[in-house]
């Protein structure tokens, strides 16, 4: 004899879809979170081939730039955001934390272009 399965209970946990949108968030994050290392070495390239930067360093005059805790604080932001984006399980604020990462990330590579202007 076959069980019937309309008189079975309902499940008491409720089965909830697979979080599509916060898997790919969390690839974008990790996405970004790589590529800051290969734009960091282009924004320093792009900043020693100016005439300010070369002067800076063959020379030692022209060297300006941010204060060094500006390049901290930046960086700590974005670490702090990548976190957050990993590990959130609300989908706002993965939402929110990805947006702070992308602009702390473009705040440092920003420094990193006006290191000799």
């Amino acid at each position: 004899m076959s069980p019937d399965l309309r008189s079975r209970a309902a499940s008491p946990v409720p089965i909830t879809p697979p979080d599509v949108e916060g898997a790919r968030l969390r690839k974008r994050a990790l996405i970004w979170a790589g590529l800051l290392l290969p734009a960091t070495l282009l924004a320093g390239f792009l900043a020693l081939s100016t005439e300010d930067g070369s002067s800076c360093v063959t020379h030692g005059t022209g060297c300006g730039g941010a204060p060094g805790f500006l390049y901290v604080a930046s960086l700590v932001v974005a670490g702090a955001a990548f976190v957050a984006v990993q590990s959130t399980s609300r989908a706002d604020v993965r939402r929110a934390a990805l947006w702070i990462q992308l602009g702390a990330e473009a705040a440092f590579l920003l420094f990193v272009l006006t290191t000799f202007a």
